[in-house]
């Protein structure tokens, strides 16, 4: 039984890290995007943010999948939304992938004003398609740590409404990327405030993962 606490502590430990290199990630795309909006070399950062934002999508995604069979199985019933979180996880692989070639291609000035804004409506869709996933990906978490009532209900509502929030701005992301696909001028703008919002949500998104989950643990080991 000890070690079996043990082990989902371990997990759910594990998780709160790489949540925050997603963060940390997502961050610095943040950082490059404003950089590209005052003037800083705008192709360069709009191709670098559009990679970091793909590689974060890429370590959400392999996280999950090297983690959510585990979780299901440690859980009685495991009634939860199963096919939620696969097409969740595959569009984060998939989308993920796309915005690092999108970015590796425009970085060497292949079409940037074509690529870089469709990696913006990719990046917005991941958004979307993946908040219902992270929502209940976290339920399972918790569930497998065997959180208190507690820890439950406060990570349940941050966790929702950071899903929320990312849901928004999933969709605010695609608007912003469908405009500078078609503006003849300001295209690389349009881009690199589509990558801002896009990489402001999955930061976002993570801090609210990585706290709540660093929370629980703490709990945990405090009634231990």
């Amino acid at each position: 039984m000890a070690n079996a606490v043990v082990s989902e502590k371990t997990v759910l430990g594990v998780e709160a890290g790489g949540a925050v290199v997603e963060g940390l990630v997502a961050l610095a795309a943040v950082v490059l995007a404003i950089l590209g909006i005052i003037g800083l070399m705008p192709l360069y950062m709009a191709s670098i943010a559009s990679i970091l934002i793909g590689a974060a999508l890429l370590a959400q995604g392999s996280a999950i999948a090297s983690e959510y069979s585990k979780l299901l199985s440690r859980l009685s019933g495991g009634s939860f939304g199963t096919i939620e979180l696969g097409t969740g996880t595959t569009a984060e692989f998939v989308i993920g992938g796309a915005a690092v070639t999108l970015g590796i291609l425009a970085l060497v000035n292949i079409h940037p004003q074509i690529l870089l804004p469709a990696a913006v409506i990719a990046i917005g869709a991941a958004l979307v398609l993946t908040s219902g996933a992270t929502t209940r990906l976290n339920e399972l978490k918790l569930e497998a740590a065997k959180a208190g009532e507690v820890a439950h209900t406060m990570a349940r509502s941050a966790v929702s409404s950071a899903a929320g929030a990312q849901m928004l701005a999933g969709f605010a992301t695609i608007v912003l990327g469908i405009i500078a696909l078609v503006m003849a001028t300001d295209v690389m703008t349009m881009t690199l405030v589509g990558l801002l919002v896009g990489s402001a949500a999955l930061t976002l998104s993570a801090s609210a993962l990585s706290g709540k989950m660093l929370g629980a643990l703490r709990r945990e080991g405090m009634g231990s």
